[in-house]
């Protein structure tokens, strides 16, 4: 497990954000921004909810994602955004966490 982000929920898109139509979410890269921040717009009718849309959150990069989640509280998910990335949000110590397995090469 490597942390991988913190998410930074915003109001409106910003310059470079990347579009995720699956889940109707633009995003930063976190390897291009200062402190690996993501920044996170959604629109309307994402299946991503409260409360990701408005809480930040630290997120994870795990090697086995099923693993990685047994026993936790989920909040958001766990879904497929394209074939073999899954991420989940999950509170954890009363802090948002995001697991996230990246397809394998």
């Amino acid at each position: 497990m490597k942390l991988h982000h913190i998410g930074v929920p915003v109001k409106q898109k910003l310059p470079d954000m990347a579009n995720f139509e699956p889940i109707k979410c633009w995003a930063t890269d976190p390897e291009t921004t200062p402190g690996r921040v993501e920044y996170l717009f959604f629109e309307p009718g994402s299946p991503i909810t409260e409360p990701v849309t408005s809480v930040p959150h630290l997120a994870y990069r795990v090697e086995n994602f099923q693993e990685a989640i047994k026993g936790k509280q989920c909040v958001v998910g766990p879904m497929e955004v394209v074939p073999g990335l899954w991420i989940g949000f999950f509170w954890e110590d009363g802090n948002l966490i995001e697991y996230h397995e990246v397809p394998k090469a």
